[in-house]
């Protein structure tokens, strides 16, 4: 994480709590979507987390590798246009629907109400904080102090509900975390040669 922001004081105490209770991460299998950009459309950039890296998300400050995703196509594409409600732009460029089968070992599913209840959280809460307004102004958010520590508790990732779309949910993925998981990105040699057209 960039040294200039500054952290959410409640890091350690969640990162404590996770490392508590193993008995709150369970494994997911599943399929999640995301719209890719045409500039970087070979499987390995897809899954690679670096945009995320870059520029933070609702679950990760940057620096932290975050793959992001939704567990249906309709979800994802509000997703990903986000950002340009948020700052009242429209963006024109192409983009691809990527599907990528999960399998996760460790993930912190933040849709199931036990789960928000042991944590004395509630979704409004998740959903209410403006996470890029902070980020703006060199703060970690919450909900990325919270992905922080599900990664430092050696958590695959997490499921949460969709901030744009009523019972849509998301899944953010931190690569690496558990030597069980897989990613795998659907038909990823049809995107390897699409790939190379686009270059040539």
């Amino acid at each position: 994480m960039s040294a200039a922001l500054h952290r959410h004081p409640r890091f350690a105490e969640l990162r404590d709590l996770f490392r508590a209770h193993p008995e709150w991460f369970g494994a997911w299998r599943g399929t999640f979507f995301r719209f890719q950009t045409v500039d970087f459309p070979l499987a390995k950039d897809v899954l690679s987390g670096d945009g995320a890296r870059h520029h933070g998300g609702r679950w990760n400050p940057p620096g932290l590798t975050t793959l992001y995703g939704s567990t249906t196509d309709t979800t994802a594409l509000e997703e990903s246009k986000a950002n340009d409600r948020y700052y009242g732009v429209v963006t024109k460029s192409p983009r691809l629907l990527v599907a990528v089968e999960a399998r996760l070992t460790r993930v912190l599913d933040l849709t199931d109400p036990d789960i928000r209840r042991a944590l004395e959280l509630t979704l409004t809460e998740l959903a209410a904080e403006d996470w890029r307004k902070l980020l703006a102004a060199g703060k970690e958010s919450f909900t990325q102090a919270l992905g922080r520590a599900v990664s430092a508790a050696t958590g695959s990732g997490l499921l949460a509900r969709s901030a744009a779309v009523r019972r849509g949910v998301n899944v953010a993925v931190f690569p690496g975390a558990c030597a069980g998981d897989h990613l795998e990105v659907v038909e990823g040699a049809k995107l390897a040669r699409m790939g190379v057209r686009i270059k040539a």
